[in-house]
C-alpha cells in the first residue's frame, strides 16, 4: 500500500444519516428563495433554451453564445426539469435539484474518503461538517455548477483514497474506474478544475514515495490506460460536437477568456488581493472554525503520516493556486474544504481532549464571534431591504441560534468535542434555514424582477401567463428577467424601446427611471405612451435605487 489508512468500511447507517442532514440542510431556499444570483439566472435560462429548442450541444443566453462551462450542469437541469416540473412554469426548484444532490453525495464521499485514511467516526464527523458549511448549503440551493462540482471531486478522491490505501496487487479495477468516471463528470461540469486536484493530489503523493526505488508504480493503481479511454468515451463526443457548432470559439473563449483571463486579471469587479480566500474562509465554513485551529496543528505535527499528507497535497497546492488567482469569488475554494474537514473530524474523533486546549478555547471564541456576528448582519439586511422590516419571529430565531451557537462553542471549552459538534452543525443548518427561509424571501426590495413578473400580470401583460406577447426591457437587463418573462424578451436602448412599442398594436414595455427621458422624447408630439403602474426596489448588482414603469400606447 502506498498509504497506511485505516480502510474502515463505511456504514449504510452513518450514510443514511449524513445524507439525511445534507438534504435537511441543503433544502433551506429550495423552494422559496428568488432567483437573486446573476449566474443562476444565467444557467438556468441557458438550460431553458436548450429544451425549448432540442439542441442540447450549443449553450445560449438568447441570440448570445455561452462560451464558458462545459455542458454537464445543463444536462442534469434540463433532466431534473423535464423530469419532475413543466419549463413553461420556470420551476427554479427544479433546476436547483441538481445541487442539492451533488451537496449530499459530496458529504457522502467525503465520509467515505474520511473511511479509508481515517475510520468511520472521524469521517463521520467530516461529512457532517461539509454538508454544515454554510457556502455548501448556499450552492445547494442555488441552480449552479458548484455543489455538483463538489460531489465529483470528492467521489474522485474517495476513490483516490482508497486505491492508495490498498495493497498494491489487490485489484482495484472498478474504484479506478470510478476515480477516472468521476473526473471525467467533473470536467463536463466545470473544466480542468477536477483534474487540477488530482494532479496536485498526485503529485503530493509523488514526491511521498521519492525514497522508495519504485516511487512511481503506484501509478499502475490507477488503471490509466483503461481510465483514458473511459475519459474520452466521457468527454469527446460533446467536445467535438461544440467544437463543430461554434467553429472552436467555444474552446478558444472557455479557456482563454473564462478561465486564463480570471488568473491573470480580476474579471466582473471580482479582485481581492491574496489572503482573501483564508479570511472568508472563517465564515463559509464556520463550523470548522471550532475546530480548525487544533486540528491544523495536530495535523502539522503528523504531516509526514501518509493520511495527513493526503489531505494536504489535496488542500496546499490548489489554495495557493486560489489566493494568487486574481478574481476570487467566496465558493472558489469549496472543492478543498473536504480535506479540512476531514482533518477536523479527525481531531474530533480520536485526540485526546487535554490536548490543545488553548487552540481549541481559540477557535471556540472565534467561532462565537463569526456565529453573532452573522445573526446581527442578517437582521441589518432584513431590516434594510424587507418593506415589512423586523418581526418577533426574526428575534425568535436570531435568538435560538445564537444560543445553540453559544452552547457549542461552551461545550468546545470544557472538553466535549461530539457535543460540540452536534450543537455547531445545528447552529449552521438553523442559520441557513433562518436566512434563506425567512430573511431571504422577505427581503423584496431586493426581488426586483419578482415584483416585475407581479406587476405585468397584475396588468395581463405577463408574456407566459397572459400569453401577449414577448415584452421589452430598457434600463433593466438582468439575466433573471429573461428567464422569468421568456426567452424572446427584448432587451433594449430606449430608441429602440419606443421604436419597437410603436410597431405593432397592444405591445408593453417597462422602462428604468433613468431612461425615462430619453426613452419618452423618442415619440412625437400626439402618441406619447400611458403610464400604467411603477415598482420601486434596489439593484444589489448595480448598487443603487431603481424604478421600473409599465407603458402601452394607449391604456388597456
Amino acid at each position: 500500500m502506498i498509504i497506511s489508512g485505516s480502510r474502515k468500511a463505511p456504514s449504510g447507517g452513518h450514510i443514511v444519516l449524513i445524507a439525511l442532514f445534507a438534504l435537511v440542510a441543503g433544502l433551506s431556499g429550495l423552494m422559496t428563495v428568488p432567483p437573486l444570483d446573476r449566474d443562476e439566472s444565467r444557467f438556468v435560462q441557458a438550460t431553458t433554451q436548450m429544451i425549448e429548442t432540442g439542441d442540447y450541444v450549443r449553450i445560449r443566453f438568447q441570440d448570445e453564445e455561452r462560451n464558458k462551462k462545459p455542458v454537464g450542469i445543463y444536462w442534469l437541469q434540463a433532466g431534473s426539469v423535464l423530469t419532475f416540473a413543466d419549463v413553461e412554469d420556470r420551476p427554479l426548484w427544479a433546476y436547483r435539484l441538481p445541487s442539492l444532490l451533488g451537496a449530499m453525495l459530496a458529504s457522502i464521499f467525503t465520509y467515505i474518503a474520511g473511511c479509508a485514511l481515517f475510520g468511520r467516526r472521524p469521517g463521520l464527523a467530516a461529512g457532517l461538517l461539509l454538508a454544515a458549511a454554510p457556502v455548501v448549503m448556499g450552492e445547494a440551493s442555488i441552480a449552479k455548477t458548484d455543489a455538483v462540482l463538489l460531489a465529483c471531486v470528492c467521489g474522485m478522491q474517495a476513490a483516490l483514497a482508497w486505491m492508495l490505501t490498498s495493497e498494491m496487487g489487490k485489484a482495484q479495477y472498478r474504484i479506478a474506474l470510478g476515480f477516472w468516471a468521476a473526473m471525467g463528470a467533473g470536467i463536463l461540469i466545470k473544466g480542468p478544475i477536477a483534474p487540477a486536484v488530482a494532479l496536485f493530489t498526485l503529485a503530493g503523493i509523488a514526491i511521498f514515495q521519492l525514497e522508495r526505488k519504485d516511487w512511481w508504480a503506484f501509478i499502475r493503481h490507477l488503471k490509466p490506460v483503461s481510465g483514458v479511454l473511459l475519459l474520452l468515451a466521457m468527454i469527446a463526443p460533446w467536445a467535438i460536437a461544440i467544437g463543430i457548432a461554434t467553429e472552436g470559439r467555444f474552446f478558444a473563449e472557455a479557456v482563454g477568456i473564462d478561465m486564463l483571463s480570471k488568473v491573470s486579471e480580476p474579471q466582473e469587479s471580482h479582485a481581492a488581493p491574496a489572503g482573501a480566500h483564508f479570511l472568508l474562509f472563517w465564515g463559509m465554513f464556520w463550523p470548522a472554525a471550532l475546530f480548525i485551529l487544533a486540528a491544523g496543528r495536530h495535523a502539522g505535527e503528523r504531516w509526514k503520516e501518509g493520511p495527513f499528507f493526503f489531505c494536504f497535497a489535496w488542500l496546499v497546492p490548489m489554495w495557493l493556486l486560489f489566493e494568487i488567482s486574481q478574481t476570487k469569488l467566496p465558493h472558489y475554494p469549496m472543492v478543498l474544504y473536504p480535506a479540512l474537514a476531514l482533518i477536523c473530524g479527525q481531531l474530533i474523533a480520536t485526540v485526546p481532549e487535554v490536548k490543545y486546549r488553548g487552540l481549541r478555547a481559540a477557535g471556540a471564541v472565534i467561532y462565537a464571534i463569526i456565529g453573532l456576528g452573522s445573526v446581527a448582519a442578517i437582521l441589518i439586511l432584513a431590516n434594510h431591504f424587507s418593506t415589512a422590516g423586523l418581526t418577533i419571529w426574526h428575534y425568535l430565531g436570531a435568538a435560538l441560534i445564537c444560543v445553540v451557537c453559544l452552547g457549542a462553542s461552551v461545550l468546545a471549552i470544557i472538553k466535549r468535542s461530539g457535543p460540540a459538534l452536534a450543537a455547531a452543525i445545528a447552529a449552521s443548518a438553523l442559520f441557513a434555514w433562518g436566512t434563506f427561509e425567512g430573511v431571504l424571501p422577505t427581503l423584496d426590495r431586493l426581488a426586483m424582477t419578482p415584483a416585475l413578473a407581479k406587476m405585468l400580470d397584475a396588468h395581463e401583460a405577463h408574456p407566459l401567463k397572459d400569453n401577449t406577447g414577448p415584452i421589452a426591457l430598457v434600463g433593466y437587463s438582468e439575466p433573471s428577467a429573461v428567464f422569468t418573462l421568456g426567452t424572446q424578451t427584448k432587451l433594449l436602448r430606449p430608441k429602440e424601446g419606443a421604436l419597437w412599442l410603436t410597431t405593432a398594436p397592444n405591445r408593453a414595455i417597462v422602462v428604468e427611471e433613468r431612461d425615462e427621458l430619453a426613452f419618452l422624447s423618442s415619440f412625437p408630439e400626439g402618441r406619447m405612451p400611458v403610464r400604467i403602474a411603477s415598482i420601486e426596489g434596489f439593484n444589489y448588482s448595480k448598487n443603487r435605487n431603481i424604478r421600473l414603469t409599465l407603458f402601452r400606447l394607449s391604456a388597456p
